[in-house]
């Protein structure tokens, strides 16, 4: 297509309920879960259709004719506009001929060519070609193909990547789709509003009505629609390119064979792309292939695919996988697919351009595959994900307060409160624990280390000794009728208190708590909070062996309304004896510490300032005796919501300071979803690599790290409300990478 910043996105026509169709999913994040198996690699799967040394070839599609064998596809010699090219494979795909005779003026084709089959009322069939800006242009062929008439005005109007999808309506019209962002559609020239339009034939393609517009955004830029119809023909479904990229792609359905639409939603960030084309595979999956133009995504601007349901697309949901079909080398210049499925074997052949190589002009590549050679290829790459604690299960209503330690053994210890009575903060609230001496793969029976009657015992954050290996429990107390705001309003029955158990057999038996408020407390002090998550031993500097835990309390003062701080507390004497250390402040919270590689301490926190959704940060160069001012860190957004951060080191010296974070990373106040693990290269100065761990309903996490590298993700999650389960997610740094994992 022309270069400009306009491009396509196409269409798909599916079936689903259409009640389910009108429910509305929550804001979609930017980054996905699923797991993404490469192609890009395997050569035997590519077929060259077109290639000249020094001269841009682009944007084709194809048709696949009702013998399954012939295929025909077009493509401009340029980047949209330029001589239209077109060849022919008598083999589905497998080889192609030279480039066929087509009309003289087919040269001066202004944009992206489509190709389409067309039948008319009376079984004539036909194939068409458009050529888009203004006016569009079409050509007819009545012999599959063989001779074409010059291309000629359909009409008054123009738009752009003319027609993208055209589709057969239920009383035997065609209905085309295109979009417009104001310069073409009646050659205006300027700039308005992005459109996307319909216009209807009713006799079999050879002409077109007046266009119609079917969908518009007040911020988003709408274009390239593409449509496939559901199974049972029922519902269409249009899936959007978005090209303002402020958002991910877009889609509409109708119910009425396009008399009316509902309107624009976000897709998953595992649908953004431009110019989608989708198939159904013959088990009645999708596969859907475009550019990837996801905003966090590993194989952003190469051509990539989507395999899922058709409810997936409904519901919102993320889909079962990706595939990276091939990689583009120059920016995100590829990938205006055709795509064609053999119904025999379900053969999927998918057709485009790209930058293939290196310094070279694109040219034309189709690649084959079958669903059935990726599932399992897909399974091996999911993240596995297990339930650890259950609401309702075992004489708990809910699981709250997620911690991951890893032992001196390598043993992993998932610490969590129970809470008997309910999902609230207070009552009778239980100590527990599990251990698994597998990685994570088998765990124990869940184990009660503390339960004081009907008072709350909660917010674990442990820590292990790596000398001696003892593994110390920190954790806080209140009576189980005293709520957090009356603690904090100093109106509760008892205060907040801090007790520390341990043990030194690996997590099999705890000491009896020990209370350490006096050492670690001060008197103004009311709330108080120990993590929730883990400690860390220090290893550099005079204060190596210290062993300190983050937490936070609450002191209200004119200069702090809100009245959260955080602070930690350490022991120099192997966790005989408890001090209070440095507090930072104002409007700070639940946090979490890691030791850098020169021997700073960064404190990561929750941030109690409403009017930004994004953690606060914090240093200290001295063993956390004093602390630097509080900043905010624009790359870590949160719905206001405690957060995992711990190391993660690679062997090099030039990698020492690889961070891990994790966090419901909405970004909007009061809404957690979307468990997201970050890494750091650089001590946490940026984030440039993100996974979505889980899309749905999440909240507080703790990460870790075990012997063989792999990384654990304890967190809260669900299909309605982030309580409803304790789940340990485990994969490997390459997966949250998005690197190749092998074939």
């Amino acid at each position: 297509m022309t270069n400009r910043p306009v491009q396509n996105a196409i269409i798909l026509v599916l079936t689903l309920v259409p009640t389910v169709a009108i429910a509305l999913p929550p804001a979609q994040p930017r980054s996905f879960s699923i797991p993404v198996v490469d192609l890009s690699g395997e050569t035997q799967r590519q077929t060259v259709v077109d290639r000249e040394s020094g001269q841009y070839l682009g944007h084709p599609t194809t048709v696949l004719l009702e013998d399954n064998r012939t295929i025909l596809a077009v493509y401009p010699k340029g980047h949209g506009r330029g001589d239209i090219v077109m060849k022919r494979s008598t083999d589905a795909g497998l080889t192609w001929s030279d480039r066929l005779p087509t009309p003289e003026n087919w040269a001066t084709s202004q944009e992206t060519p489509t190709i389409h089959r067309v039948v008319d009322r009376e079984g004539r069939k036909r194939l068409i070609l458009f050529s888009g800006l203004y006016p569009v242009r079409m050509a007819v062929s009545e012999n599959d193909g063989r001779d074409w008439t010059a291309l000629e005005p359909i009409g008054d109007f123009g738009g752009i990547v003319a027609m993208a999808s055209v589709e057969r309506l239920a009383n035997g019209d065609y209905m085309a789709l295109f979009h417009d962002d104001g310069r073409f559609l009646r050659n205006g020239g300027q700039p308005t509003q992005f459109r996307v339009y319909k216009t209807i034939s009713q006799d079999g393609g050879l002409t077109w009505g007046q266009p119609i517009a079917i969908a518009e955004h007040p911020e988003a830029h709408l274009c390239e629609p593409g449509l496939i119809r559901s199974p049972d023909g029922r519902q269409i479904a249009v899936l959007l390119r978005e090209n303002s990229r402020k958002f991910n792609s877009f889609v509409i359905f109708s119910d009425d064979e396009g008399q009316t639409w509902s309107k624009p939603r976000e897709l998953p960030a595992a649908l953004t792309g431009d110019r989608h084309v989708g198939k159904y595979a013959p088990d009645g999956r999708l596969f859907i292939t475009f550019r990837d133009t996801t905003h966090v995504s590993s194989s952003r601007g190469d051509w990539v695919g989507w395999v899922g349901t058709y409810d997936d697309i409904v519901a919102g949901r993320e889909g079962q996988y990706r595939v990276r079909l091939m990689d583009n080398t120059k920016g995100a210049d590829c990938a205006y697919p055709g795509l064609e499925v053999l119904p025999d074997d379900g053969t999927f052949i998918a057709t485009t351009y790209g930058h293939w190589t290196r310094d070279e002009q694109p040219h034309i590549v189709s690649i084959r595959l079958k669903l059935s050679e990726l599932d399992q290829r897909a399974a091996e790459r999911r993240v596995a994900l297990t339930d650890l604690y259950v609401s309702g299960n075992d004489g708990y209503h809910t699981y709250r307060i997620p911690s991951l330690l890893v032992t001196r053994k390598g043993t992993l210890l998932a610490f969590c409160e129970g809470r008997k009575g309910g999902r609230g903060d207070s009552g009778d609230i239980d100590l527990l624990v599990k251990r698994s001496a597998d990685g994570g793969r088998t765990w124990s029976p869940q184990q009660v280390i503390w339960d004081d009657a009907d008072n709350t015992c909660g917010n674990p954050c442990p820590v292990v000794d790596q000398q001696t290996g003892t593994i110390w429990l920190t954790m806080t107390w209140n009576h189980g009728q005293d709520k957090e705001s009356q603690i904090m309003q100093n109106t509760s029955k008892n205060t907040r208190r801090v007790f520390v158990t341990h043990s030194e057999d690996d997590g099999l038996t705890w000491s009896a708590p020990r209370q350490i408020t006096e050492t670690t407390k001060r008197p103004e002090w009311r709330w108080y909070a120990t993590g929730p998550g883990v400690g860390i031993q220090l290893e550099r500097g005079p204060w190596r062996g210290r062993l300190l835990i983050p937490c936070d309390h609450s002191v209200v003062s004119p200069e702090d309304p809100t009245g959260y701080n955080s602070h930690v507390i350490f022991s120099d004497d192997r966790g005989q004896s408890w001090q209070l250390g440095g507090a930072i402040r104002p409007a700070v919270n639940e946090c979490q510490v890691v030791e850098l590689s020169d021997g700073t301490l960064l404190m990561n926190m929750r941030n109690y300032d409403r009017s930004a959704t994004t953690r606060a940060v914090a240093t200290s160069r001295d063993g956390g005796m004093t602390w630097s001012q509080v900043r905010h860190d624009p790359a870590l957004v949160e719905p206001i919501c405690q957060a995992s951060l711990v190391r993660y080191d690679e062997a090099t010296e030039q990698d020492r300071d690889w961070l891990l974070f994790s966090n419901p990373a909405h970004g909007e106040s009061g809404i957690r979803r979307d468990m997201t693990v970050r890494l750091s290269r650089d001590g946490g100065k940026t984030w440039p690599v993100e996974r979505l761990v889980w899309p749905g309903p999440a909240a507080y996490s703790s990460l870790a790290v075990l012997p063989n590298g792999v990384i654990a993700c304890l967190f809260e999650s669900g299909q309605a409300s982030p309580y409803e389960r304790i789940v340990l997610a485990r994969f490997e740094r390459r997966w949250l990478a998005g690197e190749s994992l092998g074939p």
